[in-house]
């Protein structure tokens, strides 16, 4: 697995802990919150591999009445390593756009948004069987285990092929998926102007969610660490966020 570097505004690398531990037993969950950190507590994990960094922006206290605070607290308390891999696993090669492109059934395509030299990058553009645009959306609800997504079309009759996708919050790379022609851009994290633009231009969007868009990809850092025989790894899944669909 090649990692890229970080974007110079991300926090990914170490969070807390010390890179000279020993480690055996390696927890992965896309974010790291309370529940999960206790979880490990509980379990004897070493080390917490998460997407999202616990610690993005500089702090300038550590309050146990937080609850970051509290996290933090469990961590060390309990000899917990933290590690975060966030822009540099979005742009890896068996990264978040690569297990993305495998859950929606996408064999070849190419990186969206270029931004390394090797024109690595941000998302993917490549093609499916023509569909219809309402049953390829039901078709992500099932490939990403989701319980809704949210569709952006005004023909639902429109057929679809050439699909554009971006785990997790990609709505900045909407003018990427038009200019490349794209029927339909999968990602999360979806406001209404971003919608607006895109249907303006012709291109329909299916918001399935950060975290469902996003979560999947841990399973490559999965099969990576469960070569080294000395090592347990134990998959969290945990939806911070919940939406209640009423």
């Amino acid at each position: 697995m090649k990692i890229k570097p970080q974007e110079s505004w991300d926090n990914s690398g170490l969070q807390v802990g010390s890179l000279n531990n020993d480690i055996k037993n390696i927890m992965l969950t896309l974010d790291l919150s309370y529940e999960s950190a206790e979880y490990a507590a509980n379990n004897n994990i070493d080390l917490i591999i998460t997407h999202h960094p616990l610690l993005f922006h500089p702090i300038k206290s550590i309050d146990y009445g937080t609850y970051e605070g509290k996290i933090i607290r469990k961590l060390i308390t309990h000899d917990i390593n933290l590690y975060s891999m966030h822009t540099s696993f979005d742009m890896a090669e068996l990264g978040v756009g690569s297990k993305l492109a495998e859950k929606l059934g996408i064999e070849k395509y190419d990186v969206l948004h270029d931004v390394n030299e090797d024109n690595s990058g941000y998302g993917g553009i490549g093609y499916i069987k023509q569909k219809n645009i309402i049953e390829y959306a039901k078709n992500v609800k099932d490939m990403l285990n989701t319980e809704h997504v949210k569709l952006y079309c005004e023909d639902q009759g429109r057929i679809i092929s050439r699909v554009a996708f971006c785990g997790g919050s990609g709505s900045e790379f909407i003018e990427d998926a038009i200019n490349k022609g794209a029927d339909v851009y999968i990602t999360g994290d979806i406001k209404y102007h971003n919608a607006q633009k895109a249907i303006q231009n012709n291109l329909c969007i299916i918001d399935a969610g950060h975290y469902y868009t996003e979560y999947h990809s841990l399973e490559n850092i999965e099969e990576v660490l469960k070569k080294v025989k000395e090592i347990k790894v134990t998959l969290f899944e945990h939806n911070n966020v919940k939406e209640l669909v009423i």
